[in-house]
């Protein structure tokens, strides 16, 4: 386990992180860090690299931020809470195809086609038509396979033992109201389904974050850079400062927040820079 270095190191990260930025929920600044990265400023304050882009001309120009630049830092980009997605009708607006539709509401084309039948064998869509959306279900999900961690210490164990299939990769998707960067993968399980702790760490965050649309979420820091987030819970089984042991249910599945179904949302990042959860697997 960590050493009392390291634990008061541990113990001051989530100061650190509210004393260098202020108005997280409004227009405010936030000072570069030695180590910091765009992206990685995005996902701490809560907004787009289009939006920190916008805001801050000189990095329209610049590929990298240097330590001391003070970044001004728009109103969070994250929009509210939606709500979940149920069966029901969906008008097509103009530019869309089946394939964005799909994913906007967290389904596969096959299922569309489904409750669709009258667009199947490559027919178009037009502006203006009525598409039925069936209710959301875990066969949109692909499954993805997870080596055995063992038990060696640095390895990385899955969140959600038994339950493999991801309903929305990391990357790039199309969401409500456009394109948005996905930081993270969401994984299709029952509803109250035990979220255990990837790793062991200490507890930055359990606690209800509407605002940037996550719900109720859990914030582990782990001891060599690593932090992850498990969003969209249904109930957080732990507290801020605890420290938790690898394989520990902090949370369990739920629906809360900016969320299309009954999922998690599993977030992984190294010194809060956003990496894909399955490449470490």
């Amino acid at each position: 386990m960590w050493g009392g270095a390291s634990w008061g190191r541990a113990a001051l990260l989530g100061a650190v992180l509210t004393a260098g930025l202020t108005g997280v929920a409004g227009a405010g600044s936030y000072r570069v860090k030695a180590g910091d990265t765009l992206s990685g400023i995005a996902v701490r304050t809560g907004v787009s690299v289009a939006a920190l882009r916008a805001a801050n001309p000189r990095l329209k120009t610049a590929d990298a931020v240097q330590a001391g630049w003070v970044l001004t830092v728009p109103t969070s980009s994250a929009p509210r809470a939606a709500a979940p997605v149920k069966a029901g009708t969906y008008t097509v607006k103009d530019g869309e195809n089946l394939t964005v539709i799909a994913r906007r509401f967290g389904l596969s084309v096959t299922q569309l086609l489904g409750a669709n039948p009258q667009y199947r064998g490559g027919k178009a869509v037009w502006a203006g038509a009525k598409l039925v959306i069936p209710p959301r279900t875990a066969t949109a999900s692909r499954a993805v396979t997870v080596r055995a961690t063992g038990s060696r210490p640095g390895r990385w164990a899955w969140p959600l033992p038994g339950y493999h299939a991801i309903s929305s990769d990391y990357g790039e998707r199309v969401l409500d109201a456009g394109p948005e960067m996905h930081y993270g993968v969401d994984i299709v399980a029952p509803h109250g389904t035990p979220v255990r702790a990837a790793r062991s760490g200490r507890v930055l965050e359990a606690r209800a974050d509407f605002e940037r649309g996550w719900g109720w979420t859990v914030v582990l820091e782990h001891p060599d850079g690593w932090i992850t987030r498990y969003a969209h819970l249904s109930a957080t089984l732990v507290r801020a400062g605890e420290l938790v042991v690898q394989g520990q249910p902090v949370g369990r599945v739920g629906n809360t927040g900016r969320s299309t179904g009954t999922h998690l949302h599993f977030g992984t990042y190294l010194r809060w820079d956003p990496r894909d959860p399955l490449s470490l697997y």
